[in-house]
């Protein structure tokens, strides 16, 4: 073993003083040695990666490597490094593998890697699966040093040749600990993602436009429910196809005008129809955003049906009261509990003489004298504030269409528009030389 160090030591000062390089027959001669024990040596050497070999035609041309030595990576790489004999005693490791054992790294030298008793036992359970996966010789793996601090470990076996000739390997562990966490922490946030976005009481849609290709690449499940279509037919569809066809203009200009103003919302109402052919009316808000060199597109979809029609219903049901009051021969007024005019139709405003814009909104005592006003809002608190009271009935003197002040009949009703809100009186002027308490 002596004799073969030296020979090989004797080839590397040779090299070293020949830096143009040396044939096998001159590195022989040089060494007193016949050609094929010479080539042995040289092979022993470039495959322990100390010489570099260089064909000239037929003549091989070995040279001094110019490679750094594996000791002094050890020295600089964060990796995790260790190199075990063909027995799995440790020949060399740098100092991030014996930190994480919490062991000195002398006191490991030449003990196999199943002698090694760290301090603390999961680094024990650590070497243990490290030997069982050299064992079963996977070039890659993954290994999960366990404990109070997890570490996360992409591994690598490489098979070494020391100078003399003998086998090795040589174990590469590169710590991928926050990567592992970060896919983890990216995986959990996705899940609550998906659970929130499932529980919106709105449809999702996300959709990536890209080289002016768009495509939906999320939706909820509310989604679904809204439109009646499959999640396999969303992620084929277009968003702005859930528009009908009278309304699509507008949704795509919308698209458009959130394209030109990245990073503003916009918002449309329409429309729609669900698979099944029913109407449904759809608040939209849109919101376009750079995404690395794509364009994600936020899509937040309320069904707004209900509130459509109820809508409707109450501008059919204002419409019809605004006909009324405006048709209706009598004079007509809504006073709000303070005394506020809130609606008199024409034949009030002609009653007392006065125009619409000067009534509406003025409190009785800016419309009308304060004798006649105190004797018109007469009966108004009890309305108000004894429920069991719903009308009166009752004759007061006020405005006469001749002119004059007299008599006359005033219906009044209280109205809500429900809790918290302010109380009304409707009121109705009757005229006519009728009043049955006038004599």
């Amino acid at each position: 073993m002596h004799r073969l160090a030296d020979e090989l030591a004797h080839i590397k000062d040779l090299l070293r003083n020949h830096p143009q390089g040396m044939s096998v027959t001159e590195i022989a001669s040089a060494l007193g040695r016949n050609k094929h024990s010479t080539g042995r040596y040289l092979d022993i050497l470039h495959a322990a990666g100390h010489v570099d070999l260089r064909t000239f035609g037929m003549a091989k041309v070995f040279t001094l490597s110019s490679r750094v030595p594996l000791s002094a990576l050890l020295s600089y790489t964060t990796d995790l490094v260790l190199v075990l004999d063909c027995d799995m005693r440790i020949i060399q490791g740098n100092d991030p593998f014996f930190d994480l054992l919490e062991i000195q790294g002398s006191s490991a030298l030449q003990k196999k890697i199943d002698q090694i008793l760290p301090p603390n036992p999961e680094n024990k359970k650590f070497l243990k699966i490290l030997s069982d996966l050299l064992i079963s010789r996977q070039e890659t793996f993954e290994i999960v040093r366990e404990g109070h601090e997890r570490r996360f470990f992409r591994g690598k076996i490489i098979p070494t040749v020391f100078e003399d000739g003998s086998s090795a390997d040589t174990i590469i562990l590169e710590d991928v600990t926050l990567e592992k966490e970060a896919l983890t922490t990216l995986q959990e946030s996705e899940e609550f993602f998906r659970s929130v976005s499932d529980h919106l009481s709105d449809g999702l849609i996300v959709s990536e436009i890209k080289s002016g290709k768009k495509k939906v690449i999320f939706h909820n499940q509310r989604l679904c429910e809204i439109t009646g279509y499959s999640a396999d037919e969303i992620h084929k569809m277009r968003p702005e196809n859930l528009a009908i066809p009278e309304e699509k203009e507008r949704f795509e200009k919308a698209l458009r005008d959130a394209e030109h103003n990245k990073g503003s919302m916009r918002e449309l109402r329409f429309w729609a129809k669900r698979k099944d052919g029913e109407s449904i009316y759809l608040s939209i808000r849109v919101k376009l955003v750079p995404f690395g060199d794509a364009i994600r597109g936020y899509i937040l979809i309320t069904d707004m049906t209900q509130w459509k029609e109820q809508e409707e219903a109450q501008l059919l049901q204002a419409n019809l009261i605004q006909r009324l009051m405006t048709n209706f021969p009598h004079p007509i007024f809504i006073i709000r509990e303070d005394g506020v005019f809130f609606i008199a139709n024409a034949a009030f405003c002609e009653l007392i003489k006065a125009e619409s814009d000067s009534v509406i909104g003025k409190n009785v005592y800016q419309v009308m004298p304060d004798e006649i006003a105190q004797e018109f809002l007469k009966g108004n608190d009890d309305l108000v504030k004894q429920s069991a009271v719903s009308h009166i009935h009752m004759v007061t003197r006020f405005f006469r269409p001749d002119g004059t002040i007299g008599d006359v009949i005033i219906e009044k009703s209280p109205v809500s528009a429900g809790d918290n809100t302010p109380n009304y009186i409707f009121g109705v002027v009757i005229t006519e030389d009728m009043c049955p308490l006038k004599n």
